[in-house]
């Protein structure tokens, strides 16, 4: 393993054998998301349409928000 200092306090090391080393927000081809942060991929079903209550939630945000 090798140490590399790259600032005033925080050291580097060499990524895992077989990962990625640049993170998903720096590259313009990755996905938003990243496949394991689907609902899906928890067990939850694929929503396919907007239920009864959306509309209102979208409408009513707090002040804040905007």
């Amino acid at each position: 393993m090798t140490l590399r200092k790259t600032g005033t306090r925080r050291v580097s090391t060499d990524p895992a054998p077989g990962s990625d080393p640049t993170p998903q927000a720096g590259r313009a081809d990755a996905p938003v998301r990243a496949a394991e942060d689907a609902d899906e991929s928890w067990g939850d079903r694929p929503r396919t349409s907007e239920g009864p209550n959306d509309a209102r939630l979208k409408q009513d945000v707090p002040p804040h928000w905007s």
